[in-house]
């Protein structure tokens, strides 16, 4: 049986203010042709299809294509949601597709899902499971002695619900984040939110391979076996330099497993540029990188007016302009910054436009994966106000 395991879409992402739907939709008609040269038995989707609950019409357009070209190809597809993903949605038609073999699993139900392939080494079980958190699973447990604490709790009750051979093969398709991954030091992954959500690598013992997904750089975490295959584009200037590809693998008779990389090329990459202004103006240069995203660093010692707006004159996909003493030039200010990380500046002004109750709403719905009730909210409005003195404009 050869698999092909990808993760991480986040299918109508936006980086520092660039869709990436272009490169998106390149990248996914790129490992659909790979897959099907390679012939390929089935896709591994291991969650975060798109980057919003609620994707636009072009994302979900861009994922027909993908799936479109996959079933054509007479390729099954697995597919789970991950933390971006709303289950629900990933769920919409799941009966549907699954009659073209697109196997879809968005919301924990209370019981591990299997699907069984078959080759001439006899049957491959896979198993999905969606991102959990402690919540989502405690809803199926009566016993309060049983109620997961953890995350690892958390994976570990949901993963005894399966019924495994252990004679047989079985492979699991999971959005968790596993204890020892390394994630990119200011990254396209939240950090402090994965920090929260760590999941003990013994919880996945007992599975042949296991595809997650949730981390956006490929390796193997714990065994060879157990691997995170990366998003497949660089989401963040901090990720330049990261080759991109999916994981390929081969399952022959059990214990008998081979795994490689495929690399991926993208339409438009993103490079970090080092010069003088001068320099950085010269029309050879121009003319090399202006259709790539650059992110650009100065060695001038003096501030240039406007440089933002000069640069992508020539270079019209520039993401950051910085000095390389550490300063930061965010398009739309006057301010200059140092020690920033890329992108937090317009995440905290995005913040500030938000009041306190509805950060606080949105953080409990991403973190319960249910809206918070009208007495919750009212409850919280209580607190905030007394905590600012006053309403919530009131920022003390």
């Amino acid at each position: 049986m050869k698999i092909a395991h990808i993760s991480d879409l986040h299918l109508g992402k936006v980086v520092n203010g660039y869709s990436m739907i272009e490169n998106q939709r390149h990248i996914l008609a790129q490992i659909a042709d790979k897959v099907i040269r390679k012939e390929v038995d089935a896709v591994f989707l291991a969650g975060d299809i798109y980057d919003s609950p609620v994707p636009e019409a072009e994302s979900m357009e861009v994922l027909n294509e993908f799936l479109s070209s996959l079933m054509k190809a007479k390729i099954d597809v697995f597919m789970i949601a991950g933390n971006h993903d709303r289950g629900d949605l990933i769920d919409y038609g799941a009966s549907l597709l699954e009659a073209m073999d697109i196997h879809v699993c968005g919301k924990w139900k209370g019981k591990m899902e299997c699907v069984d392939m078959l080759d001439r080494y006899g049957p491959l079980h896979v198993w999905c499971l969606p991102y959990v958190t402690p919540q989502a699973v405690n809803r199926y447990i009566d016993d309060p002695r049983r109620k997961a604490n953890t995350f690892t709790d958390a994976v570990r009750y949901a993963l005894s619900t399966a019924d495994k051979d252990p004679n047989e093969r079985n492979v699991l398709i999971a959005h968790q984040y596993i204890e020892g991954a390394v994630v990119t030091a200011e990254g396209s992954e939240d950090y402090l939110s994965l920090a929260g959500e760590i999941v003990s690598a013994s919880a996945l013992k007992g599975f042949d391979y296991v595809a997650l997904g949730h981390v956006h750089t490929a390796q193997a975490v714990g065994d060879n076996t157990i691997r995170y295959c990366g998003a497949p584009l660089n989401y963040a200037i901090s990720e330049i330099g990261q080759e991109r590809s999916f994981t390929l693998i081969y399952l022959g008779e059990k214990g008998s497993i081979r795994i490689s990389t495929v690399a991926l090329e993208p339409l438009r990459p993103m490079v970090r540029l080092k010069g003088s202004f001068l320099s950085l103006m010269d029309q050879k240069m121009i003319d090399r990188w202006s259709d790539q995203y650059v992110s650009i660093v100065l060695e001038e010692e003096k501030e240039i007016p406007n440089v933002i707006n000069v640069l992508k004159e020539k270079y019209p996909y520039v993401m950051t302009v910085s000095y390389a003493d550490g300063r930061v030039r965010l398009e739309g200010t006057t301010e200059t910054h140092t020690e920033i990380n890329e992108g937090v500046l317009t995440q905290v002004r995005e913040l500030r436009l938000k009041e306190p109750n509805q950060l606080f709403a949105e953080f409990y719905e991403l973190r319960n994966e249910e809206a918070m009730t009208q007495e919750q909210k009212d409850y919280v409005a209580s607190v905030i106000k007394e905590a600012f003195g006053g309403g919530e404009n009131e920022t003390g």
